[in-house]
Protein backbone atom coordinates (compact mmCIF):
# COMPACT_ATOMS: atom_id res chain seq x y z
CA UNK A 1 0.00 0.00 0.00
CA UNK A 2 1.26 3.48 -0.89
CA UNK A 3 1.09 6.49 1.37
CA UNK A 4 0.55 10.11 0.39
CA UNK A 5 4.32 10.59 0.63
CA UNK A 6 4.67 8.19 -2.31
CA UNK A 7 2.14 10.04 -4.47
CA UNK A 8 3.47 11.99 -7.47
CA UNK A 9 4.61 15.46 -6.40
CA UNK A 10 3.54 18.69 -8.06
CA UNK A 11 6.98 19.47 -9.50
CA UNK A 12 5.99 22.94 -10.66
CA UNK A 13 2.91 25.15 -10.46
CA UNK A 14 2.52 28.31 -12.54
CA UNK A 15 -0.91 29.16 -11.09
CA UNK A 16 0.43 32.17 -9.18
CA UNK A 17 -3.05 33.36 -8.07
CA UNK A 18 -3.60 30.10 -6.15
CA UNK A 19 -3.42 30.39 -2.38
CA UNK A 20 -1.58 27.06 -2.19
CA UNK A 21 1.22 28.27 -4.48
CA UNK A 22 4.00 30.07 -2.61
CA UNK A 23 7.18 29.24 -4.47
CA UNK A 24 5.67 25.80 -5.12
CA UNK A 25 2.50 23.91 -4.31
CA UNK A 26 1.88 23.50 -0.58
CA UNK A 27 -1.51 21.75 -0.69
CA UNK A 28 -1.09 18.37 1.01
CA UNK A 29 -2.90 16.69 -1.91
CA UNK A 30 -4.46 18.05 -5.08
CA UNK A 31 -7.26 16.64 -7.19
CA UNK A 32 -7.12 16.75 -10.98
CA UNK A 33 -10.68 17.25 -12.15
CA UNK A 34 -12.55 16.18 -15.23
CA UNK A 35 -14.18 19.44 -16.36
CA UNK A 36 -14.90 19.14 -20.06
CA UNK A 37 -11.66 18.99 -22.03
CA UNK A 38 -9.58 20.42 -19.17
CA UNK A 39 -7.52 18.38 -16.76
CA UNK A 40 -7.78 21.21 -14.26
CA UNK A 41 -6.52 21.36 -10.69
CA UNK A 42 -9.70 21.21 -8.60
CA UNK A 43 -7.71 22.29 -5.55
CA UNK A 44 -7.00 25.71 -7.12
CA UNK A 45 -8.23 28.48 -4.80
CA UNK A 46 -7.84 32.05 -6.00
CA UNK A 47 -7.32 34.01 -2.80
CA UNK A 48 -4.89 36.37 -1.08
CA UNK A 49 -4.97 34.09 1.98
CA UNK A 50 -2.00 31.71 2.10
CA UNK A 51 -3.10 28.10 2.14
CA UNK A 52 -1.51 24.74 2.72
CA UNK A 53 1.41 23.71 4.85
CA UNK A 54 4.72 25.50 4.20
CA UNK A 55 6.77 22.37 4.92
CA UNK A 56 4.75 20.24 2.49
CA UNK A 57 5.29 19.85 -1.24
CA UNK A 58 1.95 19.21 -2.94
CA UNK A 59 1.19 15.79 -4.35
CA UNK A 60 -1.56 14.32 -6.54
CA UNK A 61 -4.19 12.82 -4.25
CA UNK A 62 -6.72 11.88 -6.93
CA UNK A 63 -7.21 12.24 -10.67
CA UNK A 64 -10.63 12.11 -12.31
CA UNK A 65 -9.14 11.91 -15.84
CA UNK A 66 -9.46 8.13 -16.17
CA UNK A 67 -8.47 8.29 -19.86
CA UNK A 68 -5.01 9.69 -19.05
CA UNK A 69 -2.07 7.38 -19.75
CA UNK A 70 -0.80 8.08 -16.21
CA UNK A 71 -4.11 7.17 -14.53
CA UNK A 72 -4.66 3.82 -12.84
CA UNK A 73 -7.81 3.44 -10.76
CA UNK A 74 -8.16 7.26 -10.54
CA UNK A 75 -4.65 7.58 -9.11
CA UNK A 76 -1.78 9.30 -10.89
CA UNK A 77 1.23 7.14 -11.79
CA UNK A 78 3.38 9.90 -13.35
CA UNK A 79 6.75 10.51 -11.72
CA UNK A 80 5.66 14.11 -11.05
CA UNK A 81 3.29 16.65 -12.59
CA UNK A 82 3.35 20.28 -13.69
CA UNK A 83 0.38 22.58 -13.21
CA UNK A 84 -0.09 25.72 -15.30
CA UNK A 85 -2.22 27.57 -17.81
CA UNK A 86 -4.03 25.49 -20.39
CA UNK A 87 -7.78 25.43 -20.92
CA UNK A 88 -7.98 26.89 -17.37
CA UNK A 89 -5.42 28.77 -15.27
CA UNK A 90 -4.49 25.58 -13.43
CA UNK A 91 -4.34 22.53 -15.70
CA UNK A 92 -2.32 19.38 -15.23
CA UNK A 93 0.17 19.90 -18.06
CA UNK A 94 1.41 16.32 -17.64
CA UNK A 95 -2.00 14.97 -18.74
CA UNK A 96 -1.79 12.71 -21.82
CA UNK A 97 -4.93 11.09 -23.27
CA UNK A 98 -4.57 7.35 -23.80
Amino acid sequence: MKTLLQSPPVRECAATACSFNDGGCHAPAITVASAGDAASCATFVESTVSGGVAEVTGAVGACARSECTFNTNLACTAESITVGPGATVSDCLTYRPA
